[in-house]
């Protein structure tokens, strides 16, 4: 096994004499890395987007929460003025 590992290191250090083969790993090399660039882009705008979704939903979620409380505060402002509206009418008896 060891003999194997040590083999394939050997070949990835034999240097290529042919130009075209230096040419074309080299624009392999090149594709390669502009495609991580793309990819780490990717997923930079992905966390971004990400994000931007999290906080509208919080803004979601806090919305639904001020119209629960705003429903609850017309609910108990009518239930006060109708106790107001019963004590009042029973003062003037």
């Amino acid at each position: 096994m060891e003999g194997s590992s040590s083999n394939n290191v050997e070949n990835i250090f034999i240097p290529a004499h042919d130009p075209n083969e230096l040419r074309n790993r080299q624009n392999e090399l090149e594709k390669k890395e502009a495609r991580i660039q793309e990819l780490k882009k990717q997923i930079e705008l992905t966390k971004l987007h990400l994000e931007e979704m999290k906080k509208k939903s919080g803004a979601k979620e806090k919305m639904e929460a001020f119209n629960h409380l705003v429903e609850a505060y017309n609910r108990m402002r009518e239930e006060y003025n109708a106790w107001l509206a019963e004590r009042s009418r029973d003062s003037n008896k």
